[in-house]
Parts: C-alpha cells; structure tokens; sequence
C-alpha cells in the first residue's frame, strides 16, 4: 500500500513536472514566433527540413546537396507532425514546441532517478527553465549579439544534436549509478552513432567531453578501470561508426573541408568572437544573458570540484562534461576559422544541467508554490493564442510572389537569401531555381532532382546580389512587378541562360 502511494505521488510529480515544462515551452515558442518569425518560418537554412520533408511527401525524386548535417531526425520529426495539417508554420511552431519538450526530457534523464533526498523533477523543471529564460533574453533574432539558444526551437540548427548530447549524459549518469551495463550501453552506442551519422558535430559537443570526463574520473579513481575503458571504446566506437555510416550520403554532402577548416582565420575568428560578445552586452538584457551563462558555468565549476571532494561521481562527471564542451567547442571555432556562432550552443544547453543535478536546497512555500504554478499555467494557456497568431499571420509579400510565379506558370530564378522562402511557399518548388549572382544554379541545400525549366524571371530582394547577366542583356529589359520587399523581374519570353552549377 505504502509502495503504491508512493508511485502515486512519483507519477504525480512527473505529470507536473512535464506540464510545467509544456507551459514553459509554449511560452518560449510564443515569444520566438512573435519577435523572430523570420528564423522561425523563413530563413534559407531554417527552411530546409520542411522542403525536403515536403518533397518526399510528393514522392518526388531525391538528389539533395547538403552540408555536413543530414537532418535525419529533424526530417523524421517535421514529416510526422506534417500529417496533422496544419500548413508549413503551423507545423513548424508544433514543431518548436515538441523540440523543446524534447530537451526537457533529455534533462530529466540526466537529473536521474526518484531517491531519498534528491529532488529530480524540481531540478529538471528549474534547469528547464534556465534554458527557457535564456531564450527569452536573447530577444529578437535581428538585434546584434548572440542568439544561441532560440536556434533549438528551429528545424535546422542542431536540435537533434542537442538531444542526443544531453540523452548520452543522461545515460553516462546511469552507467554511473550502476544501470545495467549491456543494456546501458547500447542505448549509448545507438544514440552516439545516429547522432554522429547525422551530424558529426555532436564529437566536439558530448563524444570529447565524456571521453574527457572519464578520463578525470579514472585519474581520481572515481570509476572502475573496466567501467572507464567500456564507456570510451563506446562512444568513440559509436562516434566511428556513425561517421561510416555516412558513407552512402556521400555524393549528397557537398561542402568540402576547406568551407570548415580555415586555421590561418584564427585571429578573425576571434576577433568575430569578441565582437558578438560586446554586441551582446551593449544591450540591457544581453547583460543578463551574459550574467546568467557565466553564472551558470561558474556554478558548474565549483559544484562540480566540490562533488569531486564529496567524491560525488555523478554530480563531477556531469559538471565535467558540461564544463568541458563549452570550452572545446570554442577552441573549435577560433582554430576552424568559422564566425558561425551556432556552433557554441553548449554555452546554453549544458552548464544549465548543474540545475537538473544539484538544485538549490531551497523548498518553496506550499502557497508559493502554488502560485507559481498557477502562473505558469496561465502564461502557459496565454501563449497559445500569441503563437497560432503568429503563426496564422500572413506575409503579403510572400503571398505577391508566389501567386505571380504560379499564374506565370514558368520558371524564374533567384539568389539563396532571397529564394527559399517562395520555394518552400510553391506548390511545385521546381518553379524557382536557386542560382548565384552569375546565374550558375547553387547547389547548397536543394534538391538537384528537381526540374529546371527554362528560366524567364528573376526574383530579388535587399539581400539580392547584383545579378551579373548575359551580354546583350540588361535588367532594362523586364518588367517590374513589385511586391513588397521582392521584386520580379519578368523578361518575357526571354530565356535566360544558366551556367554550370555550382556549391
């Protein structure tokens, strides 16, 4: 009787804790619509999913150049939730919402298991709420500073990397604990090799950093020799054959090496770096997430070589890991060269985990309690409205070009930047052909199976570069059909030739 009311409450806690987490991500997801619907729904990169998910649901012939990210899961998750026909921001705003709930889950894997004393649920809704609080303070994507952790909320920016970074700590934790072993393991393997299938980024973010952690445990005999030599040759095993699995996406991975690797760009890189950073604290609640992300790393730090003198395996091993993949991960960028700072996500993904696995030992009020319970359930309930809103919200513009391409019943062509958007708005995408300024089709996240006809307009915006066309011909020579922030240029019956592709 006593083990059944203890399940009860169990059960209760769970169910509570996954609806504050529903709350909390529907209000993220409101906010992100509202103030950064262009990440959200029209951004050329954020829009790749839903194209190929879109295109594999016409039964359409598939040839896609893609960067080194596959979007296996993203795909996998985007086409299920298609299903329920909601239109492409409809269901990318679900999408968002289920993401996050994702995340939330993977951090209740990490926070461990009911146990006297220890308070998994409460931790893993305040680590959650961290995360959510760093999203809200990141503001709108177009204001300068960093913009880490609303990329999670998109389809293409390394969600499923996320996950599959926090499940494989969450499983490290368990193997620490004592789990079983074989079964442990497994789930690692499996979740380490298709995360590395899809994305081998997830090496420098969790295969490193765990690799690293046990290492300092073994230094400090806080793990079994035999444990410790498991748990590498898993996930740099998994890691391997993740990246061989690879091998049939080959011809569709058309980035090369040097797009990624530019050491001499060392110092641009950091440059880049120090800049974002300024950026970010030149306004008021970039302060504050700069505060919140070093206070949060700083607390890492200094509970986890507390646990180490606690000899506290599992609190070490996940403020290691979790202090070691932010650091990695920007030692990667300034030596790769890249100013891509998305590749620093674990700055707001990780350190946050100290929340999940040593929350504060301070226990609210049960009238406080309750009313921040009922405050997250009516911000909750608030923020549908605000997200279908912005979600149902029309773009005239968009709308402008895709009704004139689709009148037109021809071919046009247009620049990265500008073009995804309609592409994705068409009925038949294959109506807009993605080229360069030269006119060469760019092949960078597009189908290559897809028919192109002959092209006879061009769509631009202020993202457009200057097209550099055929001699003898002038953009003079078209029509103007203006519709809003795009602009048609229709030449008739004028074909305009395309050169080689390029990537």
């Amino acid at each position: 009787m006593m083990r059944t009311g203890l399940m009860q409450r169990r059960g209760a806690a769970e169910a509570a804790g996954w609806g504050a987490a529903a709350a909390l991500a529907l209000i993220a997801v409101a906010a992100v619509a509202s103030t950064s619907s262009w990440l959200l729904y029209r951004d050329g990169d954020s829009v790749v999913v839903a194209l190929i998910a879109d295109s594999l649901r016409r039964g359409e012939p598939q040839d896609w150049a893609l960067s080194p990210v596959l979007f296996l899961p993203e795909t996998a998750l985007y086409g299920a939730l298609s299903l329920l026909g909601l239109g492409t921001t409809g269901t990318l705003t679900l999408n968002a919402v289920v993401t996050l709930l994702v995340v939330y889950g993977g951090i209740r894997l990490v926070a461990g298991r009911h146990r006297p004393g220890a308070r998994p649920v409460a931790g893993s809704v305040l680590a959650f709420a961290g995360f959510v609080a760093l999203i809200l303070l990141e503001g709108p994507a177009g204001m300068p500073g960093f913009h880490l952790a609303a990329l999670t909320t998109t389809t293409t920016y390394y969600a499923a990397t996320v996950v599959g970074t926090l499940a494989v700590v969450g499983l490290f934790r368990r193997l620490l604990e004592g789990a079983s072993t074989v079964r442990t393991v497994a789930l690692i393997a499996i979740v380490v090799a298709v995360s590395t299938l899809t994305n081998p980024l997830v090496v420098v973010w969790c295969v490193v950093p765990v690799v690293g952690a046990v290492g300092i445990l073994l230094l400090g005999r806080r793990i079994a020799p035999r444990l410790a030599l498991v748990t590498v040759l898993c996930v740099s095993g998994a890691a391997a054959v993740g990246y061989l699995l690879r091998a049939p996406f080959a011809a569709n991975i058309v980035a090369a090496g040097g797009n990624y690797l530019r050491p001499d760009q060392a110092d641009a890189a950091l440059a880049h770096l120090a800049g974002v950073v300024g950026a970010t604290a030149g306004r008021w609640n970039g302060v504050l997430w700069l505060a919140a992300v070093t206070a949060l790393f700083v607390a890492c730090l200094i509970l986890g070589m507390r646990a180490w003198r606690r000899h506290d395996t599992i609190v070490t091993a996940v403020c290691a890991v979790s202090v070691m993949a932010p650091i990695i991960a920007t030692a990667v960028v300034v030596v790769a060269g890249t100013d891509a700072d998305r590749y620093l996500q674990p700055w707001v993904f990780l350190p946050i985990l100290v929340l999940a696995v040593a929350p504060p030992a301070v226990s609210l009020p049960r009238a406080a309690g309750a009313t921040l319970a009922g405050a997250l359930a009516v911000g909750g309930v608030a923020a549908v409205p605000v997200a279908v809103a912005a979600a149902g919200r029309g773009d005239g513009d968009l709308a402008c070009v895709t009704r004139w391409v689709e009148r037109s019943g021809r071919t046009g062509a247009g620049q990265f930047w500008t073009v995804r958007a309609p592409k994705l708005a068409l009925a038949d995408p294959a109506q807009l052909v993605q080229v360069d300024y030269t006119l060469r089709p760019y092949d960078w996240l597009v189908n290559r199976a897809e028919h192109r006809g002959p092209v006879t307009f061009l769509i631009q915006d202020a993202a457009t570069v200057p097209f550099e066309l055929p001699a003898g011909v002038s953009t003079f020579d078209a029509d103007t059909i203006a519709c809003g922030r795009y602009t048609i240029l229709d030449f008739g019956t004028r074909v305009l030739p395309l050169g080689e592709p390029r990537n």
